[in-house]
């Protein structure tokens, strides 16, 4: 009988981890991380010990004991448990390269196959590359083509992508001896490519058991509809063409690389170049980013960001502080969000405005919100919030699973999964940590 268990993911949103187990064969959705909030142990300035990550996080309950999973060589000498790999075939299968999705990935055994799609994988190589590897050492990516099928013993699992805020993000769809289940990842209808989740929806249709992404649901006042990309560049545009002369600030997340794309697009028509920190400028120069810049040494970095240049084997242009500080109108600058005091080696004016697209820090649930607002109230810049959101709406999640029309629906990765109200013929059954559930009892 196949069996159904949560590790992660369940009233929260992140840390998502679904274990199915068919009986000769076992497959984990997602082996992600909590989202550093107000109340994880590890949120800033607390920093993982290094070789002590996986350890350190299974001691506090950071990290679920899943059997089987973890490398033994990381928990050596920790006083953790350490078991023999499992009796039956197990592999894992990550939806995107976000931390709550795929953050302790660095942590599985070696004999564990790890698998993502293609683009995925690209990004993560250009992350390790970056020097932003995964704690742990990233594990040897098994890179997935869209449509593709793994068979894991009497398991299937087929690559399905999806329309989400990074490269490479995708849903799956697993069979069993006991029934077919889709699971989203992280969803949305309102990026670049829409049709994309509709394919999606398409070939999920009619599966018997659905798990869904519900983050949009945490929020009672979330908006019935979310801005896009194209929002966001045109917002971006005429805040630039309203600052003439003045340096603007930006924060952006690197791994959301069509936007930042898109923002260096946005900014060059307005005659500014972005010079963003060297870690950022290495990703996205990897992930064949066009029209990259940062500083060159006259403008003091953390060591991370200079040994990430240095290290770049393509080639970016680098400026100098005193270019910016005597041409403020032609730049735009992408502070360091763990370095706020570099903000004194910048022309800054009062009123400035410091443009937020869902970079760090990535919201007021991030510890680093707080002082983030502090030194900006302190210099007089302006905080313009102009992002747009990687998850699907609330009308959008119900159309989902009204379309795809599973028996059953366990909605995850969000803080009230009971908002999620599904249409006549599909039950909706909340999750728990750690209970088994049997496929077979599910659809009976």
């Amino acid at each position: 009988m196949t069996s159904i268990q949560f590790f992660g993911g369940v009233e929260v949103i992140g840390s998502t981890k679904v274990l199915i187990d068919s009986g000769d064969a076992r497959v984990l959705l997602d082996v992600g991380l909590d989202i550093p909030s107000g109340v994880d142990l590890f949120r800033s300035p607390v920093l993982e010990r290094s070789g002590h990550e996986l350890a350190d996080r299974l001691r506090v309950g950071a990290l679920p004991w899943i059997p089987g999973l973890y490398d033994p060589a990381q928990l050596a000498g920790s006083g953790a448990p350490v078991e023999e790999s499992s009796p039956v075939p197990t592999a894992v299968f990550v939806s995107h390269g976000h931390i709550d999705h795929l953050g302790a990935a660095g942590h599985v055994r070696k004999d564990v196959a790890v698998y993502a799609h293609a683009e995925t994988v690209r990004l993560m190589n250009a992350l390790a590359a970056s020097g932003d590897g995964l704690p742990g050492g990233d594990p040897a990516w098994r890179p997935l083509q869209n449509g593709q099928q793994v068979r894991v013993g009497s398991i299937t699992v087929e690559c399905v992508p999806v329309e989400h805020d990074v490269p490479g993000a995708c849903g799956y769809l697993v069979t069993t001896p006991s029934g077919t289940i889709a699971y989203t990842g992280d969803i949305r209808w309102h990026g670049p490519h829409p049709d994309v989740t509709g394919a999606f929806v398409h070939r999920a249709r009619g599966v018997d058991v659905f798990f869904t992404e519900t983050t949009q649901l945490s929020w009672p006042d979330t908006p019935a509809t979310h801005r896009s990309d194209v929002d966001v560049l045109a917002d971006v545009g005429q805040l630039l063409a309203a600052n003439p002369g003045a340096l603007v600030l930006l924060s952006s997340y690197p791994r959301d690389v069509e936007l930042a794309a898109g923002l260096i697009a946005t900014s060059a028509r307005a005659g500014r170049r972005i010079v963003w920190p060297g870690r950022h400028a290495a990703v996205l120069a990897r992930m064949g980013v066009t029209g990259i810049c940062t500083w060159d040494r006259s403008r003091p970095q953390r060591q991370a960001h200079v040994t990430a240049i240095e290290n770049l084997d393509v080639p970016v242009d680098l400026v100098g502080l005193d270019a910016v500080r005597a041409r403020p109108g032609e730049f735009v600058v992408h502070p360091d969000a763990g370095e706020l005091p570099s903000l004194l080696d910048l022309p800054i004016s009062p009123g400035i405005p410091y443009v937020h697209t869902g970079g760090e820090p990535l919201g007021e649930f991030d510890p680093r919100w707080a002082p983030f607002v502090d030194w900006l109230a302190a210099l007089d810049i302006r905080l313009a919030k102009l992002g747009c959101s990687g998850h699907a709406t609330a009308d959008d999640l119900h159309r989902m699973v009204a379309e795809i029309a599973p028996k059953v629906v366990f909605p995850v990765h969000g803080v009230h999964p009971e908002a999620l109200v599904p249409p006549a013929g599909t039950r909706s059954v909340l999750p728990a940590l750690g209970v088994r559930y049997e496929l077979d009892a599910l659809l009976g």
